[in-house]
């Protein structure tokens, strides 16, 4: 139910296609086609430039509690108070391999302004994911979630899958997969630091 009421709540840039409109749009419950509201936050804005897929209404993420590689656990709405880049990944996926170093450099460059870079790896076993971190060094917190039951609440089912939530703990925007635009660019470090500016 609580995944069902996320993805309905989901709402498309008018950029996107019709059928990702439809996807992510607010159905009526009569079955009528999805009403996109525009979002006019400055948040919202900086992030439809980026290319994010951006919520037609305020919508809280969805809390979980994760095993970290060290052995202890991260609560996600412990973090409220940060910008947090939570991304979905798996070591065995060729687009996260690819953007992995862009957002640890980015994490580098921005974690003394406040933000919070969550990698969750999709059901793969605890040593597998230990030793790929520490061959790639990845400087960022690393979280098991082994049975991919908190990947399935946030509709990871393509990965690299990226959210962006805000201090109140409320979604900002999703990218899913990698594109042109690396995270460690001067543009997307330009967009971080303006949200973390705010």
């Amino acid at each position: 139910m609580v995944m069902k009421l996320f993805v309905v709540a989901f709402a498309t840039i008018s950029m996107l296609s019709a059928v990702a409109a439809e996807k992510y749009g607010t159905a009526s419950p009569d079955g009528a086609k999805p009403v996109l509201v525009s979002v006019t936050s400055n948040a919202a804005t900086l992030l439809t430039k980026a290319g994010f897929q951006v919520p037609s209404k305020e919508i809280d993420s969805i809390d979980f509690t994760l095993e970290t590689l060290t052995g202890g656990t991260t609560k996600l709405s412990s973090l409220k108070g940060h910008i947090v880049f939570l991304n979905f990944w798996a070591t065995w996926c060729g687009p996260c391999n690819i953007e992995l170093p862009a957002i640890a450099a980015l994490y580098v460059r921005l974690k003394s302004k406040g933000l919070v870079v969550l990698g969750v790896d999709l059901a793969e076993q605890k040593d597998t994911v230990s030793s790929f971190v520490k061959k790639k060094g990845l400087p960022f917190p690393v979280l098991l979630d082994s049975d991919g039951a908190v990947g399935s609440q946030y509709d990871a089912s393509s990965i690299p899958t990226t959210y962006i939530i805000d201090r109140n703990g409320r979604i900002l925007g999703r990218k899913i997969g990698l594109d042109n635009l690396a995270w460690d660019s001067p543009e997307s470090v330009s967009l971080f630091e303006k949200l973390l500016a705010m």
